[in-house]
Formats: C-alpha cells, structure tokens, sequence
C-alpha cells in the first residue's frame, strides 16, 4: 500500500480549491494542491 505525505489532495486551483487547501492547511494537515 502506498504512503502518502499529505492529509487532504485538492484538485483544481480555482478559488473553491484554493480556499479549501488553506483552510485546512491554517488548521495543521497537511495538503497538496494540484491544478491541470
């Protein structure tokens, strides 16, 4: 199984994704944000 450094993986830098991946990031998990 795969191990991940990351506690939540948003997709898409748009302004939904943006302020999901501070909103958990200011509340300490730790987040990748990828836009395509």
């Amino acid at each position: 199984m795969a191990q991940y450094e990351w506690d939540l993986f948003v997709v898409g830098g748009g302004s939904g994704g943006v302020r999901a991946a501070r909103f958990a990031a200011q509340r300490g998990a730790r987040v990748a944000l990828v836009e395509s």
